[in-house]
Formats: structure tokens, sequence, C-alpha cells
């Protein structure tokens, strides 16, 4: 049966980032199979903020309020002035953390009691379904929007400069302050941090202050830019410094191009990583980030058995975990509606 949807998330295309990429996929294979999708995000950024009146209006006509989450006070709101009909699907994407740690678990305890208010929940991974343990949670891996790349050797890697390769927003939380202390450990590796955001005049300046002359910060302005560097690098790296960061879609598409995932011990990252046969490092260390990527860097032999078997791993993931599964999923959990 085909529905009317509202998606509501605190960011969406044509932003860049991880919500906003699945927000559009979403929307766009659902539309493409029949249904009536909207999707409202807020305009205005200030930094980490969002401010909106999105949440503090009540959206009735719909079939489905599907919320992504969580963003103090949008993700919260709707769920307070969105209450009964239409029934809600959220989708709780992560968990945040800002300003301290004290007041970040005060604010998750909060927002997970709010979350029980929808009909279902939708979470990527194992670890995260134990947040919600005893009620009606689904789960629904991330989909890789990456197909399969034909014609292309990781062998033709070996012999190029080692690079690690960083994709994802300038945010704080990302840990990119990591990367460039690693760097300055690792003069005989290339660093190549892509994307936008509000960190990164703050970055390319410490870069020049610093005299890292093996970090380069570029843009990518489609896919075909991001798969040319993910064939260039030997690392995809995901340095983030805490559970805002709960899967890392970059790894999957890197993994694709034979990039070995390397990303921070955190929940919901740990399980993507071990399914891509990558490794994990301590969370915020330096140290230990550099000693996996020096791990690596100088045994190009085993850096080729890594990096074959995270493509070998990515291409068995990318087979079953496509866009139209994402799709398909999602329409499954939306009829359930109609048996609670």
């Amino acid at each position: 049966m085909k529905k009317k949807i509202l998606m509501m998330a605190a960011d969406a295309p044509p932003y860049k980032g991880g919500i906003a990429r699945l927000v559009g996929i979403l929307s766009d294979k659902l539309r493409s199979r029949g249904h009536r999708v909207t999707v409202l995000a807020p305009r205005f950024r200030i930094g980490e903020f969002k401010p909106s009146l999105i949440p503090f209006r009540r959206y009735d006509g719909y079939d489905v309020i599907h919320l992504h989450g969580p963003t103090p006070l949008l993700s919260d709101i709707a769920f307070i002035t969105n209450r009964g009909l239409p029934p809600i699907v959220y989708t709780h994407h992560c968990e945040p953390s800002w300003l301290s740690e004290k007041l970040s678990r005060i604010y998750r305890k909060f927002h997970r009691s709010l979350a029980r208010r929808a009909k279902a929940i939708i979470v990527s991974s194992s670890e995260y379904m134990q947040l919600f343990d005893g009620f009606r949670c689904f789960l629904i891996r991330i989909p890789c929007p990456f197909e399969i790349p034909m014609n292309f050797s990781i062998e033709e890697k070996a012999d190029k400069p080692f690079t690690v390769l960083f994709v994802g927003q300038f945010r704080s939380y990302k840990g990119l302050g990591l990367l460039l202390r690693v760097a300055n450990i690792l003069k005989d590796v290339r660093f190549i941090l892509v994307g936008e955001g509000y960190l990164k005049p703050k970055l390319v300046s410490e870069v020049r202050i610093r005299g890292l002359r093996n970090v380069e910060i570029r843009s990518a302005n489609s896919d075909e830019v991001l798969k040319k560097l993910y064939m260039g690098a030997h690392v995809i790296c995901l340095p983030s410094i805490n559970t805002s960061e709960a899967w890392g879609i970059v790894l999957n598409e890197g993994a694709l191009y034979g990039c070995v995932p390397i990303a921070s011990n955190l929940p919901g990252v740990r399980e993507n990583v071990s399914l891509l046969r990558g490794l994990t490092f301590e969370r915020g260390s330096y140290v230990s980030l550099a000693a996996k990527i020096k791990y690596l860097s100088e045994d190009i032999n085993l850096w080729l058995d890594c990096a074959r078997s995270s493509q070998e791993a990515a291409i068995r993931y990318a087979k079953v975990y496509t866009p139209d599964y994402y799709a398909r999923e999602h329409e499954k959990v939306y009829e359930s509606l109609h048996n609670v």
C-alpha cells in the first residue's frame, strides 16, 4: 500500500553528511516505489546548532511521520508536539555527545525515554538495539550507496606513496586533530582530508602553521571525484572521538576500492569495522592510531593482504545491503504499524 510519508531530520540533501545521505537515499527510493515523501530539515546552521520552527508544528494528513535523530530540540520537541496520530517511526542514528559527557549522558537518557513514544524504532547495529531492549526495535543495516567497482585492481596502489584518507564533515566530534598529530609523527605518509564544515578554515590554518607538508585538505564535489580519491588511498580513516559517530558509511565506500578501514573503537562503528575486516584503535589516542597506520605502511605486502580482505568483505556487504534493500525494509516497518 502506497503511503504519504513525512520525513523530519536535522540533516537532508543538499547538505553533505551521513544522515543527510541516508535521508536522501531513502526518500528517493521510496518515491521511486510510488510513495509520496516530504522531507523537512532546518535551513540554517550556527556551528553545531540548527535552529528551526519545524518541530513546533503538528503534522496531520500523513500516514507516517519518520523522525531521524537524535538532535537536541528538533527530535525531542517533535515527539511531544506530534504524539498520537499519525504514528511516528523513529531512526536512532547515534548517541550524541556535546558540551560535556555528564550533560550528554543526562540528555541521552531523557531522549531515549521520549523515543519510546514512537510506534517503531530503527537502528543500524546490534549494539544500538540493546539501547531499546524490550521495545519494537528493527535492525536495518546502512546501505552502501556505491556500486561494486569493475576493472579496478588493488595491486595498482602498491607502488604509490602510502596515503590515509578521511572523508566527512569537518566537525568537532570527527577527531581531525588526532589525524594532524599522527601526520606530524608519520612524515612519510600522505594524509588527505576531504569534506566541508565550519571547522575547515581552522584546520587549513593549523596545517599551514604546523608546516604539515604531508597533509592536503580538499573538497569532493561529486561521487566520481570521491571514487578517484578512494582508488588512490591505502587507508580510509574515521578518527571520531565520541558516540556522535555510530557507523561510518565512508568505511564501506573506501573498502570497496581497497582502502583498509581504520576507525575509533566506538559502538556501532566497531561493528561495521568488524564486518569490513578492518582495524580499530583506542578512542582519542593519536598514539594508538599512529601505531595502526605505521603497522600497515611499513609492510606493503601486509597492507595488500588486509586490503584484499576488506574489499572482499565490502563487496559481500554491498551485494546484500543495497539502497533498494534499505527502502524495502522501511516499507515493512511502515506496514507493521497497522498491527500495533
